[in-house]
């Protein structure tokens, strides 16, 4: 499957989800949030209060506050060795993916769940997942970005793989937590991930052209002073 054709599954996958929430709610929605909770009490999740914890530390890794704090220190590292134009890039990747999916929360006005209990404070609008579309974007679009800069194929594999269970392991911990339908999760990871591979088919096209600076094999990655 080409990346074209990856990119244009993904944007229909959310159109599908989004028309099917549209017209009601979904059974299996509320069946697998029931069944991340215990049957005796629906205030805790599976796991007990220790696993609760683990999974609110991973789901911080698609909040704002820590995308913009990654993203700040990201964007120093690549001013420093004077790659202005892959800044610029991912700069365009956060920044659309933010305004997106707060257009898209306004459109669709969702409420939160309310068959399980939250385990943790949300309040705006539910669809599409706010902390999962920004994990789908920024940690591939870092991989692929990262990516770009080496040459060995299971280097790269490596990269996109781990950015991609990054924004799948967070997906997962705004449905134990109650605060996500799966079906907002799966139209964030979807638009998140077609975003992010959009960016990079962009990224990969000035790359060739020379706008967007990549490196030889065993060049270090700092540029020379």
């Amino acid at each position: 499957m080409g990346l074209g054709t990856l990119f244009f599954a993904l944007v229909l996958g959310f159109f599908r989800i989004a028309d099917r929430v549209q017209r009601g709610p979904l059974s299996i929605d509320e069946r697998i949030l029931m069944s991340l909770r215990e049957p005796g009490d629906l205030a805790v999740g599976i796991g007990g209060e220790h696993f609760q914890g683990m999974v609110r530390d991973v789901t911080s890794l698609g909040s704002g506050t820590l995308t913009v704090l990654f993203t700040v220190g990201l964007l120093g590292y690549l001013l420093l060795t004077k790659r202005p134009a892959a800044a610029l890039y991912v700069v365009i990747a956060v920044i659309g993916c933010w305004l997106l999916n707060d257009l898209l929360k306004d459109y669709f006005a969702r409420a939160r769940p309310t068959i399980v209990p939250h385990l943790m404070g949300a309040s705006d609008p539910s669809f599409p997942s706010g902390h999962t579309m920004i994990s789908a974007t920024f940690y591939p679009t870092i991989a692929e970005l990262f990516g770009r800069l080496i040459q060995r194929r299971r280097l790269r594999f490596y990269l996109l793989g781990l950015g991609v269970f990054v924004a799948a392991l967070v997906g997962f911990t705004r449905i134990y937590l109650g605060v996500h339908y799966p079906s907002d999760v799966a139209a964030g990871l979807c638009l998140g991930f077609s975003w992010a591979l959009l960016i990079g088919i962009v990224g990969r096209l000035l790359q060739r052209r020379g706008v967007v600076e990549s490196r030889a094999e065993g060049e270090p990655l700092e540029s020379p002073a």
